[in-house]
């Protein structure tokens, strides 16, 4: 038998293996599809407040105001420069509280959050600032008798103030500091206590509130955070309403929740949530979506919010504020 070459044999000069193309076309679909899955879980796994509707819907709660993050802010400068967004949006706050209810005349007010780095103390001090613009005479309490930060973040000393004051150690008017620079009266915490919770609780306090009260337009004290403690509580009843200052992106729904519920549980009026930290750009929070554009509106033009919840009594209770933390 006789072999005859038809054709030489011929060779590819591309591998058949391994398909670097097709390998790198699967590999780009299964990384955008486990990147997708794992991002969609860790959406459903993140319990964190990051839109007002987690607020508004889950509680019946109004958004205050939004404050966008800004990372030049530190204790050393809590205060907001006036003519910038972060102090708008404080004065953004100062007007929306003047809607909650305008048949209450209101006094005071508390400023807390469910835990600490919240921005509870810069929220109330810048709050004080906002509304002292106004020509209103204003006072910031610290009611913190455990981590106190109100007379340092303004420059002041703090070792003379509310506790001197409730054991009779130092008159009111000496304990009282001016600011000139903002116009805020401050009434620092003094010095720690062993018992705060009992302290806060006492008649001294109840007192002494309503003597505050009838001293200043408004009062304004700035509390512990909710969660680990009873002190909050405590000093709710004592002021018109509360104020609670949640973090975007950290402060949960469940902390929040929680927040409320041992408010209420009280009869403390709870008059809505302050959104500390938010972007500044593309958050469902910028432009102040539930309370926006007061500042900007006359009163004609703006639509009156509904009324917060019926007003508490600032009476003396005749049962301690629960105390379990």
């Amino acid at each position: 038998v006789k072999a005859t070459v038809v054709d030489p044999a011929s060779f590819s000069t591309v591998p058949v293996t391994p398909n670097w193309t097709l390998n790198l076309a699967v590999a780009g679909v299964l990384g955008l599809v486990i990147g997708t899955g794992v991002a969609l879980i860790r959406d459903l796994m993140d319990n964190s407040i990051k839109n007002a509707s987690d607020i508004t819907k889950d509680h019946d709660l109004p958004v205050m105001a939004s404050v966008a993050f800004d990372k030049s802010v530190s204790k050393e400068r809590a205060v907001a420069e006036f003519d910038t967004p972060r102090a708008e949006a404080f004065r953004m706050l100062r007007t929306n509280l003047q809607f909650l209810d305008i048949d209450v005349h209101m006094k005071s007010l508390l400023i807390t959050s469910p835990l600490p780095q919240d921005g509870k103390t810069s929220t109330a001090v810048n709050l004080a600032v906002a509304v002292a613009q106004t020509g209103r005479r204003v006072l910031i309490v610290d009611g913190d008798l455990r981590r106190p930060s109100v007379a340092s973040v303004m420059g002041l000393p703090g070792n003379v103030g509310l506790t001197n004051v409730l054991v009779g150690q130092t008159d009111l008017q000496t304990a009282l500091q001016h600011d000139s620079s903002t116009g805020v009266t401050v009434l620092a915490s003094g010095p720690l206590p062993p018992n705060p919770s009992e302290i806060l609780q006492s008649q001294a306090t109840h007192e002494l509130f309503r003597r505050l009260e009838n001293m200043f337009d408004l009062m304004i004290v700035d509390a512990p955070p909710l969660l680990p403690l009873a002190d909050p509580a405590v000093l709710s009843v004592e002021v018109d309403g509360v104020i609670i200052v949640i973090r975007h992106g950290k402060t949960t729904r469940d902390q929040l929740r929680q927040s409320v519920e041992r408010l209420r549980s009280v009869g403390a009026r709870v008059f809505g949530v302050v959104a500390n930290m938010t972007p500044a750009r593309g958050s469902r929070f910028y432009g102040y979506e539930t309370y926006g554009g007061y500042e900007q509106l006359t009163p004609e033009e703006a639509q009156i919010p509904r009324k917060a919840e019926p007003v508490a009594k600032k009476t003396r209770p005749s049962s301690k504020a629960d105390t379990k933390g």
